[in-house]
């Protein structure tokens, strides 16, 4: 995982977490300015107005989210990278580090924003980072598109990064404690924290099954179900991705979690060649592919090695 600039951009989790209470919340002080996502920005604002302290509380020195992005907006009209009519929600995605669930818009400190735009040039991303504090990292790309390595037979797509550093931490709760995902956005797929994850409650009632089951993680990404299944009860995981990216974020997110190094083995093998390769038998199997993938042969294969497949 590379980082592209001089911050600590991977802390360790105790760190994370107790700096992360309250961190997007507003204080009495604070604006409490928003706009409306569908309506042309110009409409509701003179944009000559939006600069880096409009909207900034002179108390905690954070901006609401609109107003970061309406900032944004207003750089992209400017360098027409963007229609004068534009609203807020054309800019693109905007995502918070370190990400947490929550159930209200955040208000941003400095470097806490990475977004995904398709209305951006190189030089204009440059001037969005120098003149929006919130800013962590411009990048370029379609969210619609599902980026990684889709399977075996498809090559890999990326996002462009066009300024700043890209690395961001998403915080996912579990019932055992929160599981701290680092990942090169421009890298690696979208996948927001929930208050509850589907997947690591699916995987936690197929681990009750078993005393230490030893697992397969055979599509492991960045490594959520992995790590949760090491906390839970896992003797051992063996953890697989045919893309190297995602196991560079792995080799962090094990280190972060405080993962025993003894209890687990990174492979980077297309899935169909693992029975040739592992060497041991596995309790659970996991396969945790991208939508619309069809598993059946996946799991045709691992049940040579797996007593249990399972499609997350």
């Amino acid at each position: 995982m590379k980082c592209n600039c001089t911050e600590n951009c991977i802390r360790d989790k105790s760190d994370v977490l107790g700096s992360v209470t309250n961190l997007y919340d507003n204080c009495p002080s604070c604006i409490n300015k928003k706009f409306k996502k569908s309506i042309p920005l110009k409409r509701q604002i003179k944009l000559s107005k939006l600069d880096k302290n409009y909207g900034l509380c002179e108390s905690c020195g954070k901006r609401h989210i609109d107003i970061v992005m309406a900032h944004v907006l207003k750089i992209m009209i400017d360098n027409k990278q963007i229609s004068d009519s534009a609203s807020i929600r054309k800019v693109g995605v905007p995502l918070i580090t370190p990400a947490i669930n929550l159930d209200f818009l955040p208000y941003l400190s400095k470097k806490s924003l990475v977004i995904i735009t398709r209305f951006c040039d190189k030089q204009t991303a440059d001037i969005i980072l120098e003149k929006v504090p919130e800013i962590k990292a411009i990048i370029k790309g379609d969210t619609d598109i599902t980026i990684g390595k889709l399977n075996e037979n498809n090559s890999v797509m990326i996002y462009e990064l066009l300024c700043g550093c890209d690395i961001r931490c998403d915080i996912q709760n579990t019932d055992l404690g929160p599981i701290l995902i680092y990942k090169n956005q421009s890298l690696l797929h979208i996948e927001y924290p929930k208050e509850e994850s589907p997947k690591i409650k699916q995987l936690s009632e197929i681990l009750d099954k078993y005393e230490n089951p030893v697992v397969l993680d055979a599509m492991c990404g960045p490594g959520t179900l992995g790590i949760y299944a090491l906390m839970k009860n896992a003797k051992k995981v063996v953890f697989n991705d045919i893309y190297i990216e995602a196991l560079e974020s792995l080799k962090i997110n094990l280190e972060v979690n405080e993962i025993n190094k003894n209890k687990y083995e990174i492979f980077n093998e297309n899935i169909l060649n693992l029975p040739s390769v592992v060497e041991e038998k596995f309790d659970i199997g996991i396969v945790d592919a991208f939508p619309k993938v069809d598993t059946t042969h996946y799991v045709d294969i691992l049940k040579n090695i797996c007593k249990e497949v399972v499609i997350i």
